[in-house]
């Protein structure tokens, strides 16, 4: 949930969102052990119990997941604790299923798999939480495949008037991210905001934006033009529609990180950085950049706190 008591007007989180932030922190923390603690004792019994034994157990775990999700169905805190487990459980079970059966598949399909499987049990929690591990599932596929994929794969077949480099697949894995942040944003303005929290958006337009501008680095690609291109583009229109909304100076903070990170990259692949006179020109850069984006930022902070507080922005 997003709703918490009233911030102070500095934007420090009250003695009550503390207390609120660690209450779910440490619930976080306790539904991630159990899940942990069921996976360890197959694991630590592998030789113990037979192979049915193993999926008996996983699946029983699921079973009873599924069971007190449809008993206290979400929103309630128990049925999306259970779904969060089921999601962790589905992994699990694929895992073993890999291990028993050496099916020869790459690691990312496994965690594509995980994934679609899990996405009932995401949707149907109702719980910021659980769609943040189901991403993280989904992101680590993404990351795997940027990683792993060879040019002879079926996949470059469907981008086969795409440049074969990496960095076709970090933008391919920036737009995924993007598109779920646009889309959380969209349902944060339905019914469905309860389940849609900002830090969720945020989370995944950080996430987005990072791959952005792994695939905008010197060495990535052969044709940085035309990425860096795309990636501005993409730029452009989130600060565009930060700047009309004059609510969240969250965006331009990711952005502004985003492209000094990647100036920076550019201006030390043109230098040689062999002298020490580079490497300072360098430091000056990056400390310049940084500050008068800070103030840039701040200004905008307070400006558009301001506007709220007056009832000027929605």
């Amino acid at each position: 949930m997003d709703t918490f008591a009233p911030m102070r007007h500095d934007g420090r989180p009250t003695p009550a969102e503390w207390r609120v932030f660690g209450a779910r922190l440490l619930q976080a923390a306790g539904l991630g052990s159990l899940g942990a603690g069921v996976i360890f004792f197959v694991a630590a019994n592998w030789h113990a119990w037979g192979l049915a034994g193993r999926f008996g157990l996983l699946e029983a775990g699921l079973m009873l997941c599924v069971v007190v999700a449809l008993w206290q169905s979400p929103p309630s805190r128990a049925g999306q604790a259970a779904l969060l487990l089921a999601t962790l459980l589905t992994g699990a079970l694929l895992a073993l299923f890999g291990q028993s059966y050496q099916t020869g598949a790459d690691v990312h399909e496994l965690f594509f798999t995980w994934a679609l499987l899990a996405l009932p049990f995401a949707v149907a929690a109702l719980s910021g939480a659980v769609w943040a591990v189901w991403w993280v599932v989904l992101n680590v596929g993404l990351a795997l495949l940027c990683n792993r994929l060879a040019f002879g794969h079926f996949f470059w077949l469907v981008l086969d008037d795409w440049s074969r480099d990496p960095a076709t697949l970090l933008m391919l894995a920036c737009l995924v991210n993007l598109l779920g942040a646009g889309f959380f944003q969209m349902l944060r303005h339905s019914r469905f905001v309860e389940a849609t929290p900002l830090w969720l958006v945020r989370l995944l337009l950080s996430i987005g934006l990072g791959y952005g501008v792994a695939a905008s680095l010197p060495h990535m690609t052969d044709h940085s033009g035309g990425v860096v291109g795309l990636y501005a583009l993409i730029s452009i229109g989130i600060a565009g529609a930060t700047l009309a909304r004059h609510r969240d100076v969250f965006p331009l903070t990711v952005l502004a990180g985003c492209w000094i990170t990647i100036s920076t990259a550019w201006l030390a692949h043109s230098m040689r950085l062999d002298d020490i006179a580079q490497t300072f020109i360098l430091a000056v850069w990056v400390i310049s950049s940084s500050a008068a984006a800070g103030k840039l930022l701040i200004h905008l902070l307070h400006q558009w706190r301001g506007s709220t507080e007056d009832g000027v922005a929605p």
